[in-house]
């Protein structure tokens, strides 16, 4: 029959080894024959494992020529020259020499990148201090010598690792060297300096910057519990899914109970029948007339216009670094060298204790701030998922601010009318009103008799008939004047009737030149 399948053969026993790959250069340089010892170019050069992803794949410094002369020449640290014995007789031209070497400018090696140099130099001036007493003021850890201004320009002025490195490891003349170089030395004598500088520097402005983070916090918290809490607001909802679902009645939108927030923007674009008004103006007069208190909602949102404005994101983030730094003065304090003279230990052990409990606190007070709001989203009928929390806030800040809107333009419409009547009644009770009231003829039966009586003669009658009527007016209601002389025309008007009969007489008598006419009342 069948046998077993042969088995694989047993693994090759042995050490394994994790020996590092060796790198693939595009091309081996030659050896360079420097003479002279020359400043160092503080480049960051590209790792050798990461050239062949590069364009410096392509590139070679091979077949540059140049003068290498020149350069060490121009880029070369020349050696301090030793005092050779004087030689030959003081004479006048020796003893202008010599002056002239003494005055000469000794000349400043520079190791650090010029405008680098520069701007730490001007802020160095500032402090009025020497390099000695500043080190002296971070070994101790001193808030009085060196207060937080001082420290923001320390923490800009701090030098990088290759910086320390040259400086540090230079062998030559330390009094040739520039400023900055004098001072990088001697802050190089604290370990740790860079991470020194800005632990002090977060130490001195760590309650504020808590302050203010916490501030921020509360204001999402106020914000979650105005919108949960917010007993006005509620009045409001219930009025908006009231007369919505009675103008939804015959319709499948009708019957609702509850709306997304988007459909309070609706509202102010519902049209009145005639165009003059909508459904938000009809709300706020409804509310106004059987719930006045629900306005009260408007001054209950005010906070959550400063709550849109917080970016969550960059909150997380700002409590999150704040978390690391006191996590990493920890592990620092912890290692601080047991020095008399050096303070950083104890003083960021004390502060580590505290620090650790305050931004404990804030973060866990950010995390229930955030998944509470995001509950809230939920709790409105969103999804979180779509609805970022500022757009959100959003749909109340702009509800809100277009209740207030149609309060103002309500309150500016009744305004007007008010105006208008009070002109309109102003205008009754004027000089020239009561006289033209006085002027009118009484609304008797009489008095329509003898008008109508006149106006019957006038129509389509001669001058002399037309002459008649204004007579028998004239004997009952006052004096007839007739006016040729434009010069001496009167300024009162004349009435509806005297009107009338000037046109009828101009009708039926074209070439009569009367220009008016007036009734004076006996």
């Amino acid at each position: 029959g069948g046998g077993l399948p042969g088995l694989p053969p047993p693994p090759m026993m042995g050490v394994p080894t994790f020996a590092k790959p060796q790198v693939k250069l595009p091309y081996k340089k030659k050896e360079l024959e420097v003479k002279a010892k020359l400043k160092v170019l503080h480049w960051k050069p590209i790792k050798n494992e990461n050239i062949a992803k590069t364009c410096w794949n392509n590139l070679s410094d091979q077949k540059v020529q140049f003068d290498a002369d020149l350069l060490e020449k121009t880029f070369g640290i020349k050696k301090k020259k030793k005092k050779g014995a004087r030689t030959g007789s003081a004479s006048e031209s020796d003893s202008s020499s010599s002056a002239r070497s003494k005055k000469k400018k000794k000349e400043v090696i520079s190791l650090i990148d010029s405008k680098r140099s520069y701007n730490i130099n001007i802020a160095l001036a500032r402090f009025k201090m020497p390099n000695v007493a500043i080190r002296d003021a971070l070994l101790r850890m001193d808030e009085q010598v060196l207060d937080e201004d001082k420290l923001v320009a320390l923490a800009k002025c701090k030098p990088e690792a290759e910086e320390l490195e040259t400086c540090v490891s230079f062998e030559g003349d330390v009094s040739a060297l520039g400023k900055t170089e004098r001072f990088f030395r001697t802050l190089g004598e604290i370990p740790g300096i860079q991470f020194r500088i800005d632990s002090f520097l977060f130490k001195t402005r760590f309650e504020k910057a808590i302050s203010e983070l916490q501030q921020t916090v509360d204001t999402l918290k106020a914000a979650d519990r105005t919108l949960r809490d917010s007993k006005h607001f509620k009045i409001i909802l219930e009025y908006v899914l009231a007369l919505g679902n009675y103008l939804n009645h015959s319709n499948k939108k009708g019957g609702a109970y509850g709306i997304q927030l988007s459909s309070l923007d609706k509202l102010k674009g519902m049209k009145s029948t005639d165009g003059k008004t909508n459904l938000l103006e009809f709300l706020v007069t409804s509310l106004k007339k059987h719930s006045p208190e629900a306005r009260a909602f408007v001054d209950d949102f005010l906070i959550l216009s400063d709550a849109a404005r917080v970016d969550v994101n960059f909150l997380e983030g700002a409590v999150g670094k704040n978390v690391g730094m006191v996590n990493k003065i920890g592990s620092a304090s912890k290692t601080a060298k047991k020095d008399g003279s050096d303070r950083f230990g104890p003083v960021m052990t004390a502060f580590h204790k505290e620090a650790k409990k305050t931004i404990d606190k804030l973060s866990s007070d950010m995390k229930d701030a955030v998944k509470n709001l995001t509950d809230l989203i939920v709790y409105y009928g969103e999804n979180p998922k779509k609805l970022q929390m500022n757009d959100f806030l959003g749909y109340f800040i702009e509800f809100a601010d277009a209740f207030s809107k149609m309060e103002a333009l309500i309150k500016k419409k009744k305004e007007l009318e008010e105006r208008q009547k009070a002109r309109e009644d102003a205008k009754r009770k004027s000089p020239v009103a009561k006289k033209k009231e006085k002027l009118k003829v009484k609304d008797t039966k009489k008095d329509k008799n003898k008008i109508g009586t006149a106006m019957k003669s006038l129509r389509g009658q001669d001058a002399a008939k037309i002459r008649a009527a204004l007579g028998r007016r004239r004997q009952k209601f006052g004096t007839i004047k007739f006016s040729k002389d434009k010069k001496k025309k009167k300024r009162n008007t004349m009435d509806k009737f005297e009107q009338s009969l000037l046109n009828k007489l101009k009708k039926s008598s074209p070439n009569t030149k009367i220009r008016k006419i007036k009734v004076f009342p006996e």
